[in-house]
């Protein structure tokens, strides 16, 4: 009597626990979140799951708001992100990512970097 019921419950609780892993977010970038770099030709966003690139963006913005670049879904792996840019003047920049995973789930973020004189 006990084990049907316990059996059910360990069954829902896996795919409850499943279904909230299921989302792509963002596991590590490069530059690293919050850090101070001397320079960068690239910017790197690393995430858990694979993602849809017809349905990924990136963009790297200066401290004024103005776009500097874009990027999407690396084609050499597709749980990345890359937006390439030239030499970086000293200033702050903040990355805005919006991404589909393959299973459909949409997660969005932003993050800081600054690139010193």
């Amino acid at each position: 009597m006990f084990a049907p019921r316990l059996a059910i419950l360990a069954l829902a609780f896996a795919v409850f626990t499943a279904s909230a892993h299921a989302h792509a977010y963002l596991d590590h970038a490069s530059p690293l979140v919050g850090s101070t770099v001397k320079t960068a030709s690239e910017v790197r966003l690393f995430f858990t799951q694979a993602l849809e690139p017809k349905f990924t963006t990136a963009q790297l913005r200066s401290s004024a708001g103005a776009v500097v670049a874009t990027g999407g879904v690396d084609t050499a792996n597709p749980k990345q992100i890359v937006i390439r840019v030239n030499a970086l003047p000293a200033g702050s920049y903040k990355v805005f990512w919006k991404v589909l995973s393959v299973d459909a789930h949409h997660t969005e973020g932003s993050f800081g970097f600054q690139v010193k004189p």
